[in-house]
């Protein structure tokens, strides 16, 4: 049994976890047995397993040295008491007793193969064997059809675009190993910005790239020795602030898992577009309690049963998009000058697609407010 106290940084409180099994991930990825978000951690950062009779501590590769009680530590044997420093976060282990040791002599002599944990790059995979990770990959398309509907709901609820984008890349992280993610803003004059990655160190994209973006391509590629470099980009209506998501992949994805990439970063480029409209807004004066709007429903939305349903990308995006545009112009009561500026379009586009979607006047909440005062 392994027992960890985590604590993200100095003044915080501790965390608890007991890893029952031979082997734990750390990193800064839902996707890891001890996740620690904390500045300094990268997305899959060291593995503690067990060998010898002990807990060892391994660094993924690229990762530098950590720092266990005070020193420098590149990997070894980590004991009760000991305290791993990773950035800001400090780790301390509390109990290290190999599981091996709790079994009586027969159990221990016949116990069953244990498949590795998925790992970058394919880590600590025996030589010919298939990587587990690659086992996990979705294959179907219902599998694709249930990632697309988890994905809108986080784009759903998400209430900032710096937690999307983290949900995001966690989620991409976990259904889509091994590879490193980032999802962030793409602007012509700066490039790439990530709001959130999974990238021990985010890459200086290629000019070619770049180029190829700017030129009107929503997907670039860039192959070298440590995997293909994929940039996917969403163009927002007024050419700035595009939504795209970064991606090396090793091994190289799948055909269908790219086109999944290219629908989820449609689908964040509306999200995300309302989110960054609405951060730029100046926050609203608090309305009184018999004014304030109604909780949502908690039934599914027309979007999620749209894509409970069919697979047509045209029916889900415009249910996606004629929902975005609803609450925005409920939000700011018909103001389409403050609808256009928080869904970053035009305003003669606004009204063209509200025509096209049939989205009420919701003009009628400002004069029904009028008539309360």
């Amino acid at each position: 049994m392994l027992t960890l106290e985590v604590r993200r940084r100095p003044g915080t409180s501790v965390e608890m976890h007991r890893i029952p099994g031979p082997s734990a991930t750390v990193g800064a990825s839902s996707g890891n047995e001890v996740v620690v978000r904390a500045r300094g951690v990268y997305g899959r950062h060291l593995r503690l397993l067990e060998k010898d009779g002990a807990y060892h501590l391994d660094l993924f590769r690229g990762i530098s040295a950590v720092q266990v009680n005070g020193l420098e530590f590149a990997g070894g044997t980590i004991t009760p008491g000991d305290r791993i420093t990773i950035g800001e976060a400090t780790i301390t282990v509390l109990d290290a007793a190999p599981a091996s040791r709790s079994l009586g002599a027969e159990e221990a002599s016949v116990e069953p193969p244990r498949m590795s944990s998925p790992v970058p790059n394919g880590e600590g995979a025996a030589a010919g064997a298939p990587s587990p990770a690659a086992s996990s990959l979705p294959t179907t398309e219902v599998e694709y059809r249930g990632l697309r509907l988890s994905a809108y709901r986080l784009c759903r609820v998400a209430r900032s675009a710096e937690e999307l984008a983290i949900e995001l890349t966690d989620f991409l992280d976990r259904e889509l190993p091994p590879t490193e993610w980032a999802v962030g803003e793409f602007s012509p004059a700066p490039g790439f910005r990530p709001l959130a990655s999974t990238f021990r160190e985010t890459p200086a994209l290629p000019p070619s790239m770049v180029q190829e973006i700017r030129a009107g391509e929503r997907l670039a590629r860039s192959e070298s020795v440590t995997g293909v470099l994929t940039l996917v980009v969403e163009p927002s209506s007024e050419g700035v602030g595009s939504v795209g998501i970064l991606v090396r992949e090793s091994p190289r994805l799948a055909a269908r898992a790219v086109l999944f990439v290219e629908e989820l970063c449609h689908l964040a480029g509306v999200a995300l577009a309302t989110l960054l409209g609405r951060e730029s807004e100046p926050m609203p004066a608090p309305r009184p309690a018999a004014e304030a709007a109604p909780a949502p429903a908690a039934e599914s939305s027309p979007a999620e049963i749209v894509m409970r349903s069919t697979d047509d990308l045209k029916k889900i995006i415009d249910t996606v998009e004629r929902e975005v545009i609803d609450r925005a112009m409920r939000r700011v009561e018909g103001n389409q000058s403050r609808g256009a500026q928080i869904l970053n379009i035009s305003r003669g586009s606004l009204i063209a697609k509200l025509k096209e979607f049939s989205v009420p006047d919701y003009r009628y909440l400002r004069r029904e407010r009028g008539r309360r005062n």
